[in-house]
């Protein structure tokens, strides 16, 4: 009884001592009741009376509240005091319709959620993920829910979802709850809190509190900044949707190998760039969801020993010095703790020195710096059944914000002749990284990634930067591009003045490390080795800092 107590007041945040007024044995045989009669000895130490037995060998144990004779199950409320989702959902276990939860507290402008028992799901389940807290990104289908896909004219225009998406169901089967679906940049195309018009972005814990959230998985990742209750939060991405986000919630992201995540139950923005990938506060916890929710057909099964570590000139060029000593001196950590040494390569010069034949003399920019956007003409043309539909129900087009008509406009002129020819620039790119770069000593590399400059960017700041699909394959896209898994680590924080606290504040920094494709498991396992070695943790810590309370 003692250890069973010990147990759940360490894994479930729900449980408390004053629900042993009751124990509940459940299928006690007449011959064991000295069993209750010691039970019985143990609570009045505790100051409780009762211990009673039970025949229902179906009843889970765990925390649960009497009701006119009935055991119902104990949620507890909290609130989503961070606008992180769209919706929140009761309970569900199993694979039954989900339901929102309609409650928020009266001084609340946003709603709650309901936690349930993660002692009971354990039983439940012998599964890794069981009693797992979840949330999911409002362009994942759910069961019974509406998808919003951050925009109130799409909300409006298609019912309840009828099926969940399978990468979600995969989580879903194996114990995990799904409590919510969170907020995001419209239609997946990064936009600033400024310009968000349907739905108020997600607030950002970090520093000073009124800082960029990200895009376009903004609600998944501020939701971990911000909650202690919540173990993953799973996003999308096609051009950073998941890396931007974990930058600026100082978290842990993946974007897994491509072909890992089954894309059905999505809504689309670039289909041979779109994944759905995880955030998380603790590495670790990263590790265990993608071993059991990546596809393992898509992963390389027994994975050499990394090779070498490049540092791509190119794209630090653009960083703060004092950023890119922070990111060395995690690489100092890499080539010590993995054996392995680092070179610093730029992919321009190499393309100079000998250019595939399909470039035509061009230099690498001259040659790839058109190709991206053509992305941009399948995130239109996937949503020309939306515009249809709503057309046909309210007999006009629907309102979506000027970011998104401004991208949708430029896309409009690409033809899908123009569109080929962008893909078919971009697969030539990543054969040529692979057979000239990524080859010989770099043919199980670690490429050490920015992903951005990190100074504040206010809520209310208009931005000023050119957003994805931006020109040539940016430090953002080269994993999309090479098909490769690509990690968000939080390694530090960097002090600046804020205009809102008048003190000084710190922003999360963190960097990219791509692997080879199929590697993911084998990344995170040697990224926890170098942090452990560089003396970082492994687990962010909510609310303002990453690693101060």
């Amino acid at each position: 009884m003692r250890s069973k107590v010990e147990e759940y007041v360490q894994v479930d945040d729900i449980f408390d001592t004053a629900f042993l007024s009751t124990i509940i044995f459940r299928g006690l045989e007449p011959s064991k009741l000295t069993i209750a009669e010691t039970a019985q000895a143990y609570l009045k130490t505790l100051g409780n009376q009762k211990v009673t037995s039970l025949s229902a060998q179906e009843l889970l144990p765990g925390p649960y509240i009497i009701v006119k004779e009935t055991l119902r199950d104990v949620w507890k409320v909290v609130d989503d005091a961070y606008g992180t989702c769209i919706t929140t959902l009761r309970p569900q276990p199993g694979s039954r319709p989900f339901e929102p939860f309609n409650l928020r507290s009266a001084d609340s402008q946003f709603p709650s959620f309901a936690l349930p028992s993660r002692v009971k799901a354990k039983a439940a389940s012998s599964s890794k993920l069981s009693g797992l807290r979840i949330l999911v990104k409002d362009n994942i289908d759910l069961e019974g829910v509406k998808t919003s896909n951050g925009n109130r004219a799409f909300y409006d225009t298609y019912p309840p979802r009828e099926q969940s998406a399978p990468c979600v169901q995969r989580l879903i089967m194996q114990g995990a709850d799904v409590l919510g679906k969170t907020k995001m940049s419209p239609f997946a195309n990064w936009e600033e809190p400024i310009e968000h018009i349907d739905y108020q972005a997600p607030w950002n814990t970090r520093a000073d509190g009124h800082q960029s959230p990200g895009g376009s998985s903004s609600g998944s990742a501020m939701a971990i900044a911000s909650y202690d209750w919540l173990d993953v939060a799973i996003g999308t991405d096609t051009w950073a949707s998941v890396t931007r986000p974990a930058l600026w919630a100082g978290c842990f992201g993946l974007r897994p190998s491509m072909d890992a995540v089954a894309s059905e139950g999505i809504e689309p923005f670039s289909p041979p760039f779109d994944t759905a990938g995880i955030l998380a506060a603790s590495l670790q916890t990263c590790r265990d969801v993608a071993s059991e929710w990546l596809t393992h057909e898509a992963l390389v099964q027994r994975p050499q020993p990394i090779s070498s570590i490049i540092w791509p000139t190119d794209y630090w060029d653009n960083i703060s010095v004092k950023q890119a000593q922070l990111a060395r001196k995690l690489v100092e950590s890499m080539k010590a703790s993995l054996n392995v040494d680092c070179e610093d390569i730029s992919f321009a010069e190499a393309w100079s020195k000998s250019p595939p034949a399909d470039a035509h003399g061009l230099s690498l920019a001259e040659y790839i710096n058109d190709a991206p956007p053509t992305q941009c003409y399948d995130a239109y043309h996937a949503t020309q059944d939306f515009r249809d539909k709503y057309q046909e129900l309210f007999d006009r087009q629907p309102y979506v914000s000027p970011a998104t008509q401004s991208m949708w406009e430029y896309a409009k002129t690409v033809t899908r002749e123009e569109r080929n020819r962008g893909f078919e620039k971009m697969a030539t790119y990543a054969k040529w990284l692979s057979s000239h770069v990524l080859t010989g000593t770099h043919s199980n590399t670690l490429v050490i990634l920015p992903i951005e400059d990190m100074k504040p960017r206010y809520r209310d700041q208009q931005p000023d930067f050119r957003r994805p699909p931006q020109d040539g394959i940016s430090y953002l896209g080269l994993a999309p591009v090479l098909k490769a898994p690509l990690l968000t680590v939080p390694i530090d924080e960097i002090s600046y003045e804020s205009t809102i606290t008048g003190k000084t504040e710190r922003l999360p920094f963190a960097v990219a490390v791509m692997g080879t494709p199929g590697t993911d498991l084998s990344l995170m396992d040697n990224i926890l080795k170098v942090l452990e070695h560089a003396g970082i943790s492994a687990t962010v810590k909510t609310g303002k800092s990453i690693y101060h309370s």
